[in-house]
């Protein structure tokens, strides 16, 4: 192989080593959360709410709502490359795509209940640079097909041993910015430190984005496939 392959070669496995890495900083593998979610809309109040959630993979997770009190019971769930949401005032579960807004916000189903991003992108290693103070591996991330919500994202890791991902931009096909994730407030949750509040700023819709903040995880949690089955959707399973 010649050197220039090899290193190419090289570049890439380093950048999927790292990316397997930032993935499971924030969330674990397997793990049970609660989160508070804030939508903000320019010129109007912006709109809260908690929520509980369970993550199985990169194939099985579960949201439901726990307040406001209104939308209570309210799920979102991926299994596979399915999502379904459900709507208990309606008594309806209906089938949504990864693209599609979560919860009204600028987070998207893909984004919440993303796919290993190792599986649905090629990743590049394009150098080191500060990012919010630290110092950061730059990844770029090209699509492998035009089923994922992002034809490019731009990906910047703490490379300080942490891996916390810090920043993420996201393109569309024709070179638009879409979105951008500020990663911040590290804080021991589940007994170790992780990026603990997502913020995302929509490019597109001027003065919207959406803010998470973990409120508690629990890594590791033993979790039965049941929980994600459509069926125990409406039973509050």
């Amino acid at each position: 192989m010649c050197s220039l392959a090899l290193a190419l070669l090289l570049a890439s496995a380093d950048a999927t080593a790292i990316l397997k890495k930032a993935q499971v900083a924030v969330l674990g593998e397997q793990a049970a959360y609660t989160l508070e979610m804030v939508v903000t809309r320019e010129g109007k109040a912006p709109r809260k709410v908690e929520m509980k959630g369970f993550k199985k993979g990169d194939d099985l997770g579960l949201v439901r709502y726990i307040a406001p009190p209104k939308e209570r019971g309210t799920a979102y769930l991926r299994n596979g490359d399915s999502n379904w949401l459900y709507l208990p005032n309606a008594g309806k579960v209906v089938r949504v795509g990864p693209k599609q807004s979560f919860a009204g916000g600028d987070f998207s189903n893909g984004d919440i209940f993303r796919l290993s991003l190792t599986r649905d992108y090629e990743a590049k290693l394009e150098g080191e640079e500060p990012m919010d103070g630290a110092p950061a591996f730059r990844l770029e991330l090209k699509a492998k097909d035009r089923s994922v919500a992002y034809d490019r994202i731009v990906y910047w890791v703490r490379s300080d041993g942490t891996y916390f991902p810090v920043r993420s931009e996201y393109y569309t096909l024709s070179g638009k910015l879409l979105k951008v994730l500020a990663l911040s407030e590290v804080r021991s949750l589940g007994g170790h430190p992780r990026p603990t509040r997502l913020s995302m700023e929509n490019r597109v819709e001027e003065g919207s984005r959406t803010e998470i903040r973990f409120l508690s995880i629990e890594d590791g949690v033993a979790l039965d496939e049941r929980l994600f089955a459509p069926a125990g959707l409406e039973r509050g399973e």
